[in-house]
């Protein structure tokens, strides 16, 4: 019997989700805020869902509920921007994670944001870094789906990152 099927016979019932989603909680990710623009105007969310996925030829993953809003907007415009954000952007975290006491400050209008001339997408000023995407390929997984993007131009920064580790917004400190 191949390792896998063994695996498969032996487990047979499904990890709780509650148990995947503590052990998870363990893992650093980088926050960023994906963008996208098209007839309804500029939108975005907060994604912790995103990794690099080849260098040659740049390509980026993100991975969005199937309910999220901009999923469509995204394949609809075919470009979004994956805007890793800086430590002192928590609150726009917030808010396109759609934390109602935060709601003000989804405004693409403010100083945070400029727009990136060729693609028409919101660029999140003092970003840690941003990648510009063409959208190529939507894989749907259960709840979400998968967004892979090739990278049509990044742009980064010195700024220190804000990261998700279990259950809220940390900062980094400087090795000692």
């Amino acid at each position: 019997m191949a390792p896998a099927e063994k695996f498969e016979t032996e487990r047979r019932e499904m990890l709780n989700p509650t148990e995947f989603i503590n052990a998870m909680r363990k893992a650093v990710t980088p926050v960023s805020i994906v963008t996208t623009s098209g007839e309804l105007g500029p939108h975005g969310a907060t994604v912790s869902a995103v990794c690099s996925l080849t260098a040659a030829p740049p390509a980026v993953l993100i991975c969005i509920n199937k309910e999220s809003r901009i999923l469509g907007m995204i394949e609809e415009h075919g470009v979004y921007c994956v805007n890793y954000i800086a430590q002192q952007h928590d609150k726009l975290a917030l808010a396109f994670a759609g934390a109602p006491e935060f709601a003000d400050q989804r405004n693409f209008a403010s100083v945070h944001w400029t727009v990136d001339q060729q693609t028409g997408l919101p660029v999140l000023s003092g970003a840690t870094a941003i990648f510009s995407c063409l959208h190529i390929q939507t894989v749907s997984f259960g709840t979400h789906r998968i967004l892979i993007g090739k990278v049509e131009r990044t742009e980064s920064s010195e700024v220190k990152p804000l990261a998700y580790w279990d259950g809220g917004f940390r900062s980094l400190a400087d090795p000692e």
